[in-house]
């Protein structure tokens, strides 16, 4: 009987690990199901054939009253010589006629009877002169490149003169894309975000169709020397120097399509020797001081400075207990960061353990810790935003107390991301202890508010299209890890304290900082652990789900316009998920103009059916 016993448990332990693993891949299995059914919806809706499609675009071409005039020109994507048989058919059926393409290149379609078709002698100029002897004789309002390996959609040129009429300011226009096999069957749509100047300069995120106003372009300059793609990312970089963030265009549809069977691929590339040449150059001129140089995991990773003297950070970490939660994020701090300017301020929220008040009272010792001690019931931003208020810092980092280091250079690169003086807050790659990801940036509308992108995504894979591992831009970031300069957080109030105690008071935050005119920036490069929840329940008493319930109606009712419209995110991507799939229900479509489609009720409910795994909680 007692063998029998001890044997049990471990009997029960393997065929419980075995279940749980047939589970899980039978999840996966139906998961792979459905998205696939919801890929091929996607592709039948996004369809420029389907009856009630087709009649809806050849309607608005017809009562498309713009009538610009668009000069293409076709941007080689390798060193063959560029033919473009497909490409040219396609744009033959454009639903915006009034084109020119511009083509400086030999071969075949240089001597094409179509009168659009305009040839350049091009004897004494090679490279990337040969594009811009064309694009400096394009006698359209806006010069359109289009990629070599790149099929048009038929109503590309319209989408793209419906969106100049109805944004006035706009002088550069891109799209999305998706790619087209052998076969004609398309796949690997790639839905891009709106402009974002970090993402581009971590990363070529914009390479399929871009429309520029031609009196944008001359003043450009001669682009570097250097491959064709460092070229096109050059001529991309002067662009963002010269233009500020509304007048560049995202049109949120398919606009081409790129020859591939493969499709393309989402590990970021590694930067050319060439392409780090021109990302350097751009630094130079736009941010002075700053060094690029190849990302550990792909893309470029861009370094800001910090000035010497280094300023001062002042690490604020509310606590309650959790004695070995706090020392290890504690000493982690310590031990391994290669800043040597901060302080730590502990704020004590009426810790009752005693061992916890010894290790306290230890840390009083220390010449760089403070414990400051606050009583208060637990309001989040009360306990931050009294802590900011005695502390000696320029700049604040908020950290929780379920937070530890791993790469000592973690405060270096947010600070010199945070002392931008364009930036209002920085957030921090965040891994749970199994190597998944906790936090790579916040986007609105995930789960009815707000949640954390890429969750749970294994450390070897690098997310959609490669932005678990390039530094972008984001609407918000969690306040788990977040460096700002003080100022900002004086300017705007601080954490509300009054509305959002508890949750999604980060959220708010950012988006303020947003409307402000700042940017809110994560980067991959300052990396740590965050145990999160380790210390709470999975349940919330009533008292607890009912402030719970008035924090979403608050930010429901306060951020109605900016919940499903995330500038980071795409409109054909999913709110029911965090791994940017396709939705089952895009909040766009071709049969009318993108820009009028109705928004989503602002008081949806939350799609989660637990609140807490909604994953916006810090």
């Amino acid at each position: 009987m007692n063998m029998a016993s001890s044997v049990e448990p471990a009997w029960f332990q393997r065929v419980g690990s075995w279940l749980r693993q047939l589970n899980r891949q039978r999840l996966v299995r139906r998961k792979a199901r459905k998205q696939r059914a919801i890929d091929r919806a996607w592709l039948r809706a996004d369809d420029p054939q389907r009856p009630e499609v087709a009649r809806a675009l050849q309607q608005r071409a017809a009562v498309e009253r713009s009538r610009l005039k668009f000069s293409v020109i076709v941007w080689p994507t390798g060193d063959e010589p560029v033919q473009w048989h497909q490409g040219l058919h396609a744009l033959s059926q454009s639903l915006h006629p009034d084109w020119e393409l511009l083509w400086p290149w030999v071969g075949e379609l240089a001597a094409s009877a179509d009168a659009r078709i305009r040839t350049f002698e091009t004897k004494n100029v090679t490279g990337v002169g040969q594009l811009e002897l064309a694009w400096r004789n394009a006698t359209g309002s806006h010069v359109v490149f289009v990629p070599s390996d790149w099929i048009p959609a038929p109503h590309a040129l319209l989408l793209v003169a419906e969106a100049i009429a109805a944004f006035a300011p706009a002088q550069m226009i891109y799209g999305d894309d998706d790619c087209v096999d052998a076969h004609g069957q398309r796949h690997s749509p790639c839905m891009r975000c709106d402009w974002n100047q970090e993402l581009l300069r971590s990363g070529l995120y914009v390479n399929g169709l871009v429309a520029v106003r031609s009196d944008a372009l001359p003043s450009l300059g001669t682009l570097e020397a250097g491959t064709w793609r460092a070229a096109w990312w050059s001529l991309l970089l002067r662009l963002a120097e010269r233009l500020q963030a509304h007048e560049v265009l995202h049109v949120p549809h398919v606009l081409g399509h790129r020859m591939s069977n493969a499709g393309a691929s989402h590990e970021p590339l590694l930067a050319s020797d060439a392409e780090l040449a021109v990302l350097q150059a751009h630094l130079d001129r736009s941010a002075p001081g700053a060094v690029a140089q190849r990302g550990a995991e792909g893309g470029v990773h861009v370094g800001y400075p910090v000035p010497e003297p280094m300023p001062w950070v002042s690490l604020i970490i509310p606590t309650r207990n959790g004695l070995q939660l706090l020392r290890q994020c504690v000493q982690s701090i310590v031990d391994k960061t290669d800043y040597a300017h901060y302080e730590i301020v502990i704020v004590d929220n009426g810790s009752d353990d005693d061992a916890t008040l010894e290790y306290l009272q230890q840390l009083r010792g220390d010449a760089r810790i403070r414990v400051h001690r606050d009583d208060r019931p637990f309001n989040f931003s009360a306990l931050n935003n009294a802590a900011v208020r005695i502390c000696r810092g320029t700049l604040v980092g908020l950290i929780n107390n379920d937070i530890e280091v791993i790469h000592g250079g973690w405060l270096r690169e947010m600070v010199g991301l945070a002392l931008r003086p364009d930036v209002g807050a920085v957030g921090a790659r965040l891994w749970f202890a199994d190597g998944t990801l906790q936090h790579a940036g916040v986007v609105l509308g995930i789960g009815g508010i707000a949640a954390h992108v890429h969750r749970l995504l294994p450390r070897a894979q690098p997310g959609y299209h490669g932005r678990a591992r390039l530094t972008q831009e984001f609407s918000a970031v969690t306040a788990a890890c977040l460096v700002l300069r003080r100022e900002v957080f004086d300017r705007l109030g601080g954490l509300d304290e009054v509305n959002l105690a508890v949750d999604y008071n980060d959220i708010d935050f950012c988006l303020r900082i947003r409307r402000a005119g700042l940017r809110v920036i994560w980067t991959p490069h300052a990396q740590l652990y965050h145990h999160e929840s380790a210390t709470r329940g999975r349940q919330r008493p009533a008292a607890q789900q009912q402030r719970y319930d008035r924090e979403v109606a608050f930010m429901q009712t306060t951020w109605r316009p900016w919940l499903h419209n995330d500038p980071a995110y795409n409109p054909n991507l999913t709110l029911r998920g965090t791994q940017f799939e396709l939705a089952e229900r895009p909040r766009v479509d071709l049969v009318d103009p993108w820009y009028r489609m109705p928004r989503p009720p602002a008081a949806a409910a939350p799609l989660y059916s637990d609140p807490l795994d909604a994953s916006h909680t810090r």
